[in-house]
């Protein structure tokens, strides 16, 4: 028997619309519901199908702009049906986990990147944990791992972005986000590397935050000498200090073909440019562009590179009152250096204005968008794609938009909407506004996992009750 002997079963499930239980989504055991922080990014392990993980994040405390603790990295062994947390006396259950990265030919290896504390790495598939962080500025409350990977074939090459997420202020005319570092020595020491990537300062000249940090590493698996970054691009314009310029903000992914040491190049042809916010408020006090790039790869035998964008603009007066907007424009596919938007019938942009606004002047079109990685199937079916969506109903309970898309073409024709049979209403309390954050594949693709949360239509509730991950079985 084959590994992937029911090709024909998939292209059903995704091209057929899911009316038997069979193919429903269902929440596991995951306890969303009692979390301190939320859930983050859900990762497959690369061999093993059964096993799953978890990352859990802080909050942001809208007062002291300071992250709240997370709930460490979560674990599952039997596909999702129960959960465990990895952590001993060093990698603690209260730390913000950002991202894992499992290095594929030597999976007991792993490397956790987190909020304020560095990064961590297992030898023993998480049992025990050590902190490698000689050369990065941790621990420190202001500062963040915030993207983390590892080559395919070779563990001890290790790479990691750090921003600074505590503290920002343009006044601080120094560099305020540390950047991109590598390891060649599986974390022992780190070296920063720079070359070619965006400035890295927030500056009072002219009000803009030039982040330049990746939110997103990838190493191509077919290719691991390259390291390709997706960037967070942001633009503040302080109105009040800097005049009526716009802020711009722009989809920005860099690549690096000999294990991120040297030069970075920008990989620019076919992703959005120029996204600009002017003036939408009388008195506007700050006008905000902002761009993230979020990437994923097939593993297959072909090179199949995604990249999300998620982008808002915003404008603020001086009595608080803002108009945001969705700019964002969904995943964009490469495989040969220039990049196709894989869009078709995706919600992914969406003028809204909430219906729980008071004010005439407050307005927020912040419809449905993708957020998270592109799941890419594994080996031979790595044209079978997910995306998810958040804000998925846009403020309205009767709608049903669908939360979750899927693809057997890596996405060339229009993606196909229903594919979230199990997430129209909520286990418990019935509501509608289901947001996929992130999906992913199991080994086999015998599963699909999603960390969903769920929200009130009108007034953004967080209904934590049915929050969680939830899976569905394929085949």
């Amino acid at each position: 028997m084959t590994k992937y002997p029911l090709v024909s079963t998939l292209c059903l499930i995704f091209a057929a619309p899911l009316t038997s239980a069979q193919y429903n989504w269902n929440k596991t055991s995951f306890p969303a519901d009692s979390l301190t922080g939320v859930m983050g990014n859900i990762i497959a392990h690369p061999t093993d199908a059964n096993t799953i993980f978890q990352c859990t994040t802080g909050q942001i405390d809208p007062i002291s702009l300071s992250m709240t603790t997370g709930d460490g990295l979560w674990v599952s062994h039997d596909a999702g049906a129960t959960w465990s947390v990895l952590a001993d006396s060093t990698f603690l259950a209260t730390y913000a986990v950002s991202g894992l990265a499992i290095c594929r030919d030597f999976s007991n290896i792993m490397y956790a990147s987190t909020t304020e504390f560095g990064i961590f790495k297992t030898a023993d598939n998480g049992q025990s944990w050590t902190a490698v962080n000689s050369g990065l500025p941790f621990p420190n409350t202001n500062i963040s791992a915030v993207a983390i990977a590892v080559n395919p074939t070779d563990p001890d090459r290790v790479y990691t972005s750090v921003a600074q997420t505590g503290g920002l202020d343009i006044f601080n005319l120094a560099p305020s986000h540390p950047g991109f570092f590598v390891s060649t020595n599986g974390g022992t020491t780190w070296a920063s590397n720079n070359s070619g990537l965006p400035a890295r300062s927030d500056s009072l000249s002219d009000g803009k935050s030039r982040t330049g940090v990746a939110t997103s590493i990838l190493v191509i698996p077919q290719a691991p000498n390259y390291v390709l970054l997706g960037m967070i691009d942001l633009h503040v314009n302080t109105v009040l200090l800097i005049g009526s310029k716009n802020a711009t903000s722009s989809g920005r992914v860099f690549y690096n073909s000999t294990h991120g040491n040297g030069l970075f190049g920008e990989i620019r042809p076919g992703l959005p440019y120029g996204i600009t916010q002017g003036t939408q408020l009388g008195a506007s006090v700050a006008r905000i562009s902002s761009s993230t790039m979020i990437l994923s790869c097939a593993t297959g035998s072909s090179i199949n590179v995604w990249a999300t964008h998620t982008s808002i603009t915003a404008d603020v007066d001086l009595v608080g009152n803002s108009y945001v907007v969705n700019r964002s424009k969904g995943p964009f596919n490469t495989t040969t250096g220039v990049w196709n938007a894989r869009n078709g019938a995706l919600p992914y942009i969406n003028n809204w204005t909430d219906p729980a606004s008071t004010s005439t002047t407050t307005i927020k079109a912040i419809g449905a968008t993708t957020t998270s990685a592109v799941a890419v199937g594994t080996g031979p079916m790595s044209d079978a794609c997910l995306v998810g969506t958040i804000r998925s109903d846009m403020g309205n309970a009767g709608s049903n938009n669908t939360k979750i898309f899927g693809s057997l073409n890596s996405g060339a024709t229009n993606w196909i909407s229903a594919w979230d049979s199990g997430l129209d209403v909520s286990p418990t309390l019935g509501y509608t506004e289901a947001n996929a954050g992130s999906i992913t594949f199991n080994a086999d693709m015998t599963y699909a996992f999603a960390s969903v949360t769920w929200s009130d239509a009108v007034t953004t509730t967080p209904l934590n009750t049915d929050n969680g991950i939830y899976r569905v079985y394929l085949r």
